[in-house]
C-alpha cells in the first residue's frame, strides 16, 4: 500500500472519531460565542475536539421559510458560492455525494473534499438531519489540497407557520500547517453560513420551491412527511 493511502486511511480513521466525539458529547461542553436575541438572528457555539488542535462550531437560527425552500437552496450546486462558507464550487456525483472545492486563504492552497451526505427524517418532530462526511472515491486534483477531516450536520425542523429552524454543526481539518487560520476561518463558519442560507430560502426562485427541486440532491425527502405549511 502506497505511503499516501495509509496516510489517508489514517485521516480517515480519525475524522470518524472525532466525528463520533462531535456527535456523542454533551451540549453542555459549548461554549457560546455570539447569543442572538431575535428570533431571526443567529447564536453560535465553539468546542474542542479530543485529538485535534482545530475546533467545531455550530449555529442556530430560525428562517422564514418551509423547510423544502431551505433544502432546496442547499441541492442546488450553483447556489453554493452564495450561501456555504469559503465554498469555491460544488459538483454532484450522485444523490449521496458530492465534490467540494473551498477558497484557501493566502498563502494556503485551496482545500477539496469528496463528500457524502445521509438524510434522515425524525418521526415525532419531522426534523430532517443532513450528516455529511469525507469520503474517498475522488482523484486527486491539481493545485489543491485534501481536507484532512470533514463533518458537518444540518438539522431542519419545521415550525409553525412555515419557519424552519436551522441548526449547523462543521469540524473541518484542511490539513497542512494551517490549524491558527483554521480555526479563525471555522468560527466565522456558522454565522456566514446560515445568513446566506436564509438570505436564499426567502428569495425567488427557492422561496417557492417544491419537493422535486430539493429531490435534485436528496432523493429520499420524496418519502419524508412534512406539515401542511411547509408542502408545496
Amino acid at each position: 500500500m502506497k505511503k499516501t493511502a495509509r496516510v489517508w486511511i489514517g485521516t480517515l480513521a480519525l475524522a470518524a472519531t472525532l466525528a463520533s466525539g462531535v456527535a456523542s458529547a454533551a451540549e453542555a461542553q459549548w461554549q457560546p460565542v455570539d447569543k442572538g436575541e431575535a428570533r431571526t438572528d443567529i447564536s453560535t457555539f465553539e468546542r474542542g475536539v479530543d485529538g485535534s488542535d482545530v475546533k467545531a462550531f455550530r449555529g442556530v437560527t430560525e428562517v422564514q421559510a418551509p423547510i423544502v425552500s431551505v433544502m432546496a437552496v442547499m441541492a442546488d450546486a450553483s447556489a453554493c458560492e452564495q450561501w456555504l462558507y469559503q465554498c469555491k464550487a460544488m459538483e454532484l456525483r450522485d444523490n449521496h455525494r458530492a465534490y467540494f472545492r473551498f477558497k484557501g486563504i493566502w498563502p494556503a492552497k485551496d482545500r477539496d473534499a469528496l463528500v457524502q451526505t445521509k438524510v434522515t427524517q425524525d418521526k415525532s418532530s419531522k426534523a430532517v438531519t443532513l450528516a455529511s462526511h469525507a469520503v474517498e472515491g475522488e482523484p486527486e486534483h491539481e493545485d489543491v489540497v485534501r481536507v484532512a477531516a470533514l463533518r458537518d450536520q444540518f438539522v431542519l425542523t419545521p415550525l409553525d407557520d412555515g419557519w424552519t429552524r436551522i441548526e449547523f454543526q462543521t469540524f473541518i481539518d484542511p490539513g497542512g500547517n494551517v490549524t491558527g487560520i483554521a480555526n479563525t476561518i471555522s468560527k466565522n463558519a456558522p454565522k456566514e453560513t446560515l445568513q446566506g442560507l436564509r438570505k436564499l430560502a426567502t428569495a425567488a426562485p427557492y422561496k417557492d420551491a417544491t419537493l422535486d427541486d430539493a429531490m435534485v440532491r436528496y432523493d429520499s425527502v420524496k418519502e419524508m412527511d412534512f406539515p401542511q405549511s411547509h408542502q408545496r
